[in-house]
């Protein structure tokens, strides 16, 4: 029996010709679709004829296009502010030293070291990695957009392969990029210099570019590679990099992007503005979690990861989605907001998110209570971030798994639960119960601890059925104040002009029926002789 040919296999032209000259019937005997069955491939072939029309334009195609430009990259300075850039650059070498961790470990340095290094009297920046340096087979990674060792099912934190580039055209006039290469083969290690002075960055059409061969090892170690840019002039005049509000801001931004990533990786350290100027990560600052925790209350943070796999072009792979929730110290705004923080692979790319997640948690004061974090683990295809890892896609599967899975869903709704619990406490048991601090990081290591953790499979195609195992923690929440005094229930009834007259005889009560304090006696004489008949008589002897 003859194989049949994939229709995968084919390029559009042919296909075409094929859905022009023959019947579904006969292209389905001589063709298939992957694994799919016959009448799969036939409702495939339908809307393949619906979409391209083949019997309505001319057999040989004419062809247009052209190699794109550099406008993408040069119009950079619209699309990041200088923090974005530079931390387009940190997740390049975060990205470059972890994959080289996990090709040759015993060729790369045990800490990746990032130096961000600003001459404010020259208006020069120097960005310094030692995540291996690049070969001169993949200079242009360093410059080319679309060219990057990393693809959709890298584990990393770049994922487009512009990123870096555009930190170029949006800091720069001029750059210098120098790199040493060490080679894992130790045949051997170039140390080469890349120039793209400022005629090449604002010349849209040219991509080739000089480099030059180091006449002696220089400065640079092994795996180092260090851009030296001149940096941009603002538009007013004003020099960023003499402002220390600016710088701190900076800072600020680095600490909070890599703070997560920093702690469970010791071994990354970032300097900025100066070399000596370690960034270093202040989660229990970031995450300013309550700590109640007796044996009638425990409101210290959990954390929950959901293990699953998602579909990617027919094939499954795995993820991790690590849910953290607790509760805030506080009520009000502070510099601890509500909401949930959402990464992907450990990097912070949306803070204090308070949307997403709105249908699961309480409305209103009790909102404020909420706090914590969601981590997408795994593939970049699956991380629903933009282009700039600033902003969410709401659409994407893994947010509506997130949304709708039950065993997920049921872990915001015990909180939410412990949310409203608090809310109804005595006056004044609210602040008391929730002004424990908990340190989620150890002040010296920055190592991260959770009283409550667990890890749950859970299946991505099918939710019902799927519940959180009843052994996973629950916050429980018991007010330690005076039981509030019960508001109760008001009735009310209206009677005739007779029947009040009546009232007033049965109960022996005088004086003017519309006297105020006349109908507060009939009501106190009404209510007790009701009550009465809910008593149980005694019984006679």
């Amino acid at each position: 029996m003859t194989e049949k040919t994939d229709w995968q296999t084919l390029d559009h032209n042919e296909k075409l010709r094929i859905l022009r000259d023959y019947s579904v019937d006969n292209i389905v005997t001589d063709y298939k679709y992957g694994d799919e069955d016959a009448s799969s491939f036939r409702t495939r072939l339908a809307r393949e004829n619906v979409l391209w029309q083949p019997k309505q334009y001319a057999s040989a195609p004419k062809m247009a296009g052209e190699p794109p430009n550099k406008e993408v990259v040069i119009g950079a300075w619209r699309d990041l502010d200088r923090s974005e850039a530079l931390l387009e650059l940190i997740d390049n070498s975060i990205d470059a030293w972890k994959r080289r961790q996990g090709k040759y470990p015993d060729k790369t340095s045990p800490e990746l070291n990032i130096y961000i290094d600003i001459d404010a009297d020259t208006g020069q920046l120097t960005y310094e990695d030692n995540a291996g340096g690049v070969p001169t087979s993949k200079l242009i990674n360093l410059v080319i957009p679309g060219h990057s060792d990393t693809d959709a099912l890298s584990v990393g934190i770049g994922s487009y392969k512009t990123g870096g580039k555009k930190a170029i055209f949006r800091l720069a006039t001029a750059v210098n990029i120098a790199t040493r290469f060490w080679n894992p083969a130790e045949t051997g290690d170039n140390n080469v210099a890349v120039h793209l002075d400022e005629n090449w960055l604002l010349d849209v059409n040219k991509y080739e570019f000089p480099y030059y061969d180091a006449k002696d090892e220089g400065d640079l170690q092994r795996g180092q590679t260090q851009y030296l840019m001149q940096l941009r002039p603002e538009p007013t005049g004003g020099f960023w990099y003499s402002n220390p509000g600016e710088l701190e801001k900076i800072s600020k931004e680095i600490r909070l992007t890599y703070g997560l990533l920093m702690a469970r990786n010791p071994e990354i350290h970032i300097y900025f503005p100066k070399r000596g100027k370690r960034v270093v990560p202040d989660l229990n600052s970031f995450y300013d979690f309550a700590g109640a925790s007796d044996d009638k209350i425990d409101l210290r943070p959990q954390r929950v990861t959901f293990e699953t796999a998602l579909d990617h072009n027919g094939q499954k792979y795995g993820i991790a989605i690590e849910i953290v929730i607790g509760c805030r110290v506080t009520t009000g705004p502070g510099a601890c907001g509500p909401g949930f923080d959402l990464y992907g692979n450990d990097r912070l790319f949306k803070e204090r998110d308070i949307r997403l997640f709105a249908e699961m948690l309480p409305k209103g004061n009790n909102a404020n209570l909420v706090l914590g974090w969601v981590n997408i683990l795994g593939p970049n295809v699956f991380i629903p971030w933009d282009t700039h890892k600033r902003h969410l896609n709401t659409d994407r599967d893994v947010i509506e798994l997130i949304r709708t899975h039950p065993a997920v869903k049921e872990v915001f709704a015990n909180w939410s639960d412990a949310y409203n619990q608090i809310s109804r406490a005595a006056k004044g048991e609210v602040k008391k119960t929730i002004s424990t601090h908990y340190a989620l990081a150890d002040s010296r290591t920055h190592q991260l601890n959770f009283p409550h953790s667990a890890t749950v499979a859970i299946d991505a195609s099918r939710k019902r059925g799927q519940k959180l195992p009843s052994d996973i923690y629950k916050p429980k929440v018991a007010s330690a104040g005076k039981k509030a005094k019960d508001a109760g229930i008001q009735l009310g009834f209206s009677v005739t002009t007779e029947e009040a007259r009546q009232l007033a005889a049965t109960f022996e009560i005088s004086g003017s029926l519309d006297s105020p304090k006349v109908k507060r006696s009939l009501s106190d004489k009404a209510k007790e002789h009701l009550l009465s008949l809910l008593r149980p008589k005694r019984r006679r002897a």
